[in-house]
């Protein structure tokens, strides 16, 4: 006990995070999201999201992965080879509040629930809707720019150049965990240090074509090796730190469908998007209320014997004008009216005393 109570301690004093399994714990930003993965990212973990065709909505998860850093004062280190870094912190969602409304009313003359019902558990579509951790964000809103420069954020913007380097074919991967390294080597995001902090690291469209070199055969083997060997290494830098590493990578673009399987034994958690935009699931009426599926594919137990069970695997997602919300993929009991459901519609009159028709009965 005397060890749990010291450990504990190292760590209560870090601000935009809770203690689970005698781990910190920092939110993703969404509500739903950290629900699903179980209270949300743990500090020295590493977060998979496979990206959409097009990466829009993976976008969205980094700048509100983003948003919750700079509201709890976290550190924020960014790094992408696609575009300027400094150019995804324009537009962070701005915080606010959210109030919770009682669905069960009381019975002085409103509506109340059937006794029957009442010993029955809740169906809960949207998760985390009623949870304390974490921010509710606006995307409708940004956050203004003088709050985003007052934040400790370092931005780390790649650049393909000829130097070649030993481990790596691409020198893009050794330069960016050179900087990693050198952003961990603070000594800020230990548990030893007085004056610690969490840093987030975000790393968007690992693996994109920009990643690739013409030095690679027309296999791409060494790219496949590359970014295997980034994984493995980062997961390395940022164990045992108040670090979390937020990254997103485009498999839909990998030729071999062994490398996501190889990428994901090195990480602790990972989810994949499937978007709905140019697919024929867009136009289907089963998913008319979603923009696309949401899945879990990796959850790790991190300090304990008990691993977490979503609620649910069957998940979508929606994206609304002012959030992003997970909920349970709900279908509908009907997707089109027939002639003959038509016509079980229409109440009959019975020619006799025995009743009505079999096709007058609506099961």
């Amino acid at each position: 006990m005397t060890s749990f109570h010291k450990a504990s301690s190292l760590n209560a004093s870090l601000g935009g995070t809770k203690l689970k399994n005698n781990l910190a714990y920092v939110s993703s930003g969404i509500p739903s999201l950290d629900f699903i993965i179980g209270s949300g990212l743990s500090a020295g973990s590493v977060f998979l999201v496979e990206e959409d065709l097009l990466g829009s909505y993976s976008r969205v998860l980094t700048k509100y992965f983003l948003a919750e850093g700079v509201v709890c004062k976290h550190d924020l280190f960014i790094a992408s080879a696609d575009e300027n870094p400094e150019n995804i912190v324009k537009e962070l969602p701005q915080p606010c509040t959210v109030s919770n409304e009682k669905t069960n009313r009381d019975s002085s003359g409103e509506m109340k629930i059937a006794w029957r019902y009442e010993g029955l558990g809740q169906v809960e579509s949207s998760f985390g809707s009623n949870t304390n951790f974490g921010h509710h964000f606006d995307l409708s809103k940004h956050i203004d720019e003088d709050t985003v420069c007052n934040c400790n954020i370092t931005y780390c913007h790649l650049l393909q150049d000829e130097e070649k380097v030993s481990g790596f074919k691409n020198n893009l991967y050794h330069t960016l965990l050179t900087n990693i390294k050198k952003a961990l080597s603070k000594g800020e995001y230990t548990n030893s240090s007085k004056n610690k902090n969490i840093l987030r690291l975000s790393i968007q469209a690992l693996g994109s074509p920009i990643w690739m070199t013409m030095d690679y055969d027309d296999t791409h083997s060494g790219y496949g090796q590359d970014l295997i060997k980034f994984m493995y290494c980062l997961r390395m830098l940022v164990r045992d730190t108040n670090a979390v590493a937020f990254v997103t990578v485009p498999s839909h673009l990998f030729d071999d469908e062994h490398l996501i399987k190889r990428i994901l034994y090195s990480v602790d958690n990972a989810v994949r998007i499937e978007s709905f935009a140019g697919s024929s699931k867009e136009t289907n009426p089963v998913y008319n209320e979603y923009h696309g599926l949401f899945y879990i594919t990796k959850l790790s137990a991190l300090y304990t014997l008990v691993p977490f069970v979503p609620p649910s695997l069957d998940l979508a997602f929606k994206l609304r004008r002012k959030k992003f919300v997970i909920e349970k993929l709900h279908l509908p009991p009907e997707l089109q009216e027939s002639s003959e459901r038509e016509q079980d519609d229409i109440t009959a009159v019975p020619k006799t005393c025995g009743g009505f028709k079999k096709k007058d009965i609506d099961f």
